[in-house]
């Protein structure tokens, strides 16, 4: 008796299992060695895309911080930058009334 459970036991489970398999293969998913190539070269693409898309951005990026640079209301070294520095100082050296 308990010999027939285990094969009755074995061919159930080798049945449950074979069904996912022949509907996956009915498909046709199965990736070639050619397909999985191909697949790696498009991602190979891809990527390249988005590191040169990332390099752009980062050179717009440096492009409009040196723009930004120049549109500093007073930039260090000039005559009103020393001016406000030094009414800075005359204010804290003011006695509070």
């Amino acid at each position: 008796m308990q010999r027939n459970i285990r094969r009755r036991t074995f061919m159930t489970t080798l049945a449950m299992l074979s069904v996912p398999l022949f509907a996956f293969a009915r498909d046709g998913n199965w990736n070639t060695p050619q397909d999985k190539e191909k697949e790696r070269e498009k991602q190979k693409e891809k990527n390249k895309e988005e590191k040169e898309e990332k390099k752009e951005e980062a050179k717009d990026k440096a492009k409009d911080a040196a723009e930004d640079h120049d549109k500093v209301v007073d930039g260090p070294g000039t005559d009103n930058s020393q001016d406000r520095r030094q009414d800075r100082r005359r204010d804290q050296v003011k006695p509070k009334p």
